[in-house]
């Protein structure tokens, strides 16, 4: 596993009923739920789908990350919101996304 997303789910791990775990036995799709509510998975080492909802994604400005390698044909402000974390100090930001992700649910 990548060095930043195994860094990634050691600050998600601290957060009281966060569960980080494969989708199904035998499948590299990993999840992360919120008290049994899917709230992002992972696209690859570096890519979140994070679940916010459109009125959080207008408010913020959010669009999704030019050069994803997932769902290359979905629109901007959507539930769904695919992001990429290439460096150390994006994991701050990825906190904070999936911290409001976890509020929604």
């Amino acid at each position: 596993m990548a060095r930043l997303r195994q860094m990634l789910i050691s600050r998600l791990e601290k957060i009281p009923g966060i569960d980080v775990h494969l989708w199904e036995p035998g499948r590299d799709f990993m999840v992360i739920d919120y008290r049994g509510k899917e709230v992002a998975h992972f696209h690859g080492n570096n890519e979140l789908d994070i679940r916010l909802s459109p009125k959080v994604v207008k408010r913020e400005g959010l669009t999704h990350a030019p050069n994803r390698i997932a769902h290359l044909n979905r629109k901007n402000g959507g539930t769904w919101l695919i992001v990429r974390f290439t460096r150390e100090d994006h994991l701050a930001e990825m906190m904070r996304l999936l911290k409001m992700a976890i509020k929604l649910r």
